[in-house]
């Protein structure tokens, strides 16, 4: 059964989540500076330095990162149990992946071997970090709590060992100049990275937060019954078909796209069934991410040259469905957690509501920004010489706007909210 009301007694202090949330923004403003300073070069491959490392910042910098701070939130208000420790759990997972992530950029931008091998052991230490501290509090759940959005977690971290495995490889080879088989770890660490990691996290917390605070009716049963177990069971058979028979490994895809295309169907069908009639920045951000999941589908089918199509699904995987999506979250969790610290402690005057803590009109604004980027990062697959650029420069501007709203949020209510 999916919880509409939260536990708020067992939420930790606001401080050891706001400290991954506003780190998140200024390392996607980075990613969009990296493709700015290459400029059109950056996409002549999805192999580029830039690339690489603009892709890392976004999915370790930014993804990774909120969910860290999204997961000390959610396990203890909705699954029933805390993460171990979790004022040192907030510090062993936001300082070790901050500096991994750097290194790793670092050692992919600039091509430096060195760098690649002190990348390794922060980055190691912060995601086995993660899946000992998490898979420790889901795995002793109790049976009723939330148990679609429980079941996905797991299955997202039970994604993450395999994705950090084939990385940690990758890294180790490219530091010690060793010459495994790289591209097809590169396959299998985006595909369990993208797919199982991020993916079927993202779906599961939306299973959660979509009812919610959007006001949709439940999703189907038998739509996290079949997504719960489907997901999962293609990305294994998938792996099996690139490492042992690549004949099967087309229509395995095929049935693991329209898996994803099927949760995105059904939650732009809530969506559109709403109680509440007028649209908020968030509803917006879930529209956006939604249609990108789906048009990853054309994308993988178009006729594309060269390195237009790998880099346009890139785009519209990561920037489209998983950044927007957490961009959405951010408005919605940012003033709440803000807004539940007030009222427990209170500053002797009024406690702002939630919607005076970010007010509609800034995040629509950054909103625009954001889908003015992705617009523009789509369309530079295609067109990277007059594009590419413009759209670094809108990532980055969106980006900075987003943390700029996240820390004048902190300063609402007359009182900064200490962060340690």
């Amino acid at each position: 059964m999916i919880q509409r009301v939260l536990d708020l007694d067992s939420s930790p202090p606001a401080a050891l989540s706001l400290r991954f949330f506003l780190t998140a923004p200024l390392f996607a403003a980075l990613a969009g500076a990296v493709l700015l300073w290459d400029g059109d070069a950056a996409f002549a491959s999805r192999w580029t330095p830039a690339v690489l490392a603009a892709t890392h910042l976004l999915t370790l910098g930014v993804l990774t990162m909120v969910i860290c701070g999204a997961l000390l939130q959610l396990l203890p208000v909705v699954a029933g149990r805390a993460i171990p420790c979790a004022a040192l759990s907030a510090r062993m997972l936001h300082v070790p992946l901050t500096l991994g992530t750097l290194l790793l950029a670092g050692a992919f931008w600039r091509a430096a071997p060195p760098l690649f091998a002190l990348a390794l052991a922060p980055l190691l230490l912060a995601l086995t970090w993660l899946l000992v501290a998490c898979g420790a509090a889901l795995w002793r759940a109790p049976p009723a709590a939330a148990a679609p959005m429980v079941g996905a977690l797991r299955l997202a971290l039970a994604a993450l060992a395999p994705t950090m495995l084939a990385g940690a490889a990758m890294a180790a080879a490219l530091a010690w100049q060793r010459a495994p088989a790289l591209l097809a770890l590169a396959d299998l660490h985006a595909m369990w990275g993208l797919l199982g990691w991020v993916g079927m996290l993202l779906i599961g917390v939306a299973w959660q937060v979509i009812p919610m605070f959007q006001a949709t009716a439940l999703y189907p049963a038998a739509v996290t019954r079949v997504l719960g177990v489907l997901v999962p069971l293609l990305l294994a058979a998938c792996t099996v078909a690139q490492l042992a028979a690549p004949a099967l490994a087309a229509p395995l895809r095929a049935l693991l796209f329209g898996a994803f295309a099927l949760f995105a169907l059904v939650t732009l069908s809530l969506l559109a069934r709403r109680k509440r009639p007028a649209p908020d920045s968030t509803t917006l951000y879930w529209v956006l991410s939604m249609a990108s999941l789906l048009a990853c589908v054309p994308a993988w089918y178009a006729p594309l040259g060269g390195a237009a199509r790998p880099l346009l699904l890139g785009v519209l995987f990561v920037a489209g469905f998983a950044l927007s999506a957490i961009n959405g979250m951010l408005y919605k969790i940012v003033p709440f957690l803000l807004w539940h610290h007030w009222q427990e402690h209170g500053f002797g005057k009024p406690v702002p509501g939630i919607r005076q803590v970010i007010p509609e009109a800034r995040a629509f604004a950054q909103f625009g920004s954001h889908a003015l980027a992705l617009v523009l990062l789509a369309l530079a697959a295609r067109w990277p010489a007059p594009l590419l650029r413009p759209a670094a420069l809108a990532l980055i501007g969106s980006n900075l706007l987003l943390a700029l709203n996240l820390l004048r949020a902190l300063r609402c209510g007359h009182a900064a909210l200490r962060i340690r």
